[in-house]
């Protein structure tokens, strides 16, 4: 396989290798200051330990945190505004009928900072676009560098010149696919990778423990395991798609279409952006005569949407009998043991899923929606997901724009409070947080 290159002199490319050796690799061993308090943590290590601390100590969840790119420039941001400035300026105050570690208590305050906030929006969009510029130098450092020198992990032989031309070894000799060098990113930290799972004996696909090497290398060879496992998300960081792909839109259409645009032309796009127009609805804006065509007779909206697929019904019940019918899924069994409020966080959990083109039940993310739909349908796996998955703050906030099908959940069972039901009341916050906020309301949960 040739692969083209650009020339770098001799005495060059030492100086670019330190360069990028101390810039462009992912940050390591980085200190973050609790966003409240003087608790100190290390990133990435303690990055859960202090995610814990912000939910238990200080009643803060940051939204979808795990799409956020370069999460310690992020928290160390906002520990800046949180120093001289409180929660309620930039975060949703909430209501919740339990303390952090579930225990039942009325009406406890907890804060949800998420890209609603103008502010928050760009700042993701902006580490987000950081951290593609810096892989992309990456990238183009490894792909010219004719520096590198390694091992091969299988034999003695050493592989000096371009990377690519050792990735090409591992495939033509020990049959063992990386990736595309073209593809790929981080290279030599993702060899080391590997080479620490076989030095340890473990398989690099499905990670069972071996006794020896003899028979760990026998295992990949008759089980197809010579490759590294997709779905390990411990993975995405060494594929350079995974930097250019967009985390999933927020619930409302214009904003849906500015991420849709190349990375290049966010910022200028959101630093113009008047968000007061930008979230109004679109057909409010000139009109002063009263319209009452878009009301349903009965009580229910026009139309309700599908959880897996654009199919829309008139009615719950029709479309009810659409999913049993199409997707397998008999949504009143599957919920009969949910409150109102559990189905509200499915349904909009189901929404994020089916945006980010991931599977409701094993979480597998598709590139192309018919892809996702065709893996759900063969797997049987158009379900509600794991309670794990979906029971979390976040997934109070409607996903979709106008969903009509958050009007019609309703609380059959007849809950009585208990440390199970979670009550959720939005409050107006000093800072401007648009229109999207206020469907948090018991009056649009029609509760």
């Amino acid at each position: 396989m040739e692969h083209a290159v650009d020339t770098v002199p001799e005495d060059v490319a030492p100086k670019l290798e330190n360069k990028f050796s101390s810039v462009l690799k992912p940050s390591a061993n980085t200190v973050v200051k609790c966003l409240k308090c003087d608790k100190v943590y290390i990133f990435p290590a303690d990055k859960d330990d202090c995610l814990a601390h912000l939910y238990l100590e200080h009643r803060l969840v940051i939204a979808d945190v795990e799409d956020i790119a370069l999460l310690e420039d992020y928290l160390q941001y906002w520990q800046k505004e949180f120093h001289s400035h409180e929660f309620e300026q930039y975060c949703t105050t909430m209501f919740l009928d339990q303390l952090p570690d579930g225990t039942y208590a009325r009406n406890e305050k907890y804060y949800l900072l998420c890209d609603i906030l103008p502010q928050d929006y760009e700042l993701r969009q902006r580490l987000r676009e950081e951290r593609l510029k810096t892989a992309l130098e990456r990238h183009h450092f490894e792909l010219t560098d004719r520096n590198f020198s390694k091992e091969c992990l299988f034999c003695r032989t050493v592989i000096k010149g371009l990377r690519a031309d050792y990735l090409d070894h591992l495939f033509d000799k020990h049959f063992l696919l990386v990736g595309k060098p073209e593809k790929l990113v981080y290279v030599d930290e993702l060899l080391d990778q590997l080479e620490a799972n076989l030095n340890q004996l473990i398989c690099l696909y499905c990670e069972k423990v071996f006794k020896d090497r003899t028979t760990l290398k026998e295992h990949m060879r008759k089980k197809g395991h010579k490759r590294i496992n997709p779905n390990r998300r411990e993975y995405d960081k060494y594929f350079l798609i995974n930097y250019n792909r967009a985390p999933a839109p927020a619930p409302r259409k214009q904003l849906h279409q500015k991420r849709r645009q190349p990375s290049g032309s966010v910022s200028a796009d959101v630093e113009n952006m008047d968000f007061d127009k930008h979230f109004a609805r679109p057909d409010s804006e000139g009109e002063h005569d009263s319209d009452w065509s878009d009301w349903a007779g009965d009580g229910e909206p026009h139309s309700l949407k599908c959880l897996y697929c654009p199919h829309f019904g008139d009615h719950f019940a029709g479309l009810k009998q659409h999913m049993i019918d199409a997707h397998s899924l008999d949504f009143d069994v599957a919920t009969s043991a949910l409150n109102f409020y559990q189905r509200v966080k499915v349904v909009n959990y189901i929404r994020r899923q089916l945006c980010m083109r991931r599977c409701v039940s094993c979480d597998i993310q598709y590139d192309d929606l018919d892809l996702l739909t065709e893996h759900m349908a063969q797997e049987s796996h158009c379900g509600i997901g794991e309670r794990s998955s979906w029971d979390k703050p976040e997934f109070f906030f409607p996903y979709m724009e106008n969903d009509g099908l958050l009007c019609v959940l309703d609380d059959s069972t007849g809950d009585e409070p208990d440390t199970d039901v979670v009550r959720i009341i939005s409050e107006d916050s000093l800072a401007q947080v648009n229109k999207d906020a206020e469907s948090l309301s018991l009056e649009n949960f029609k509760i």
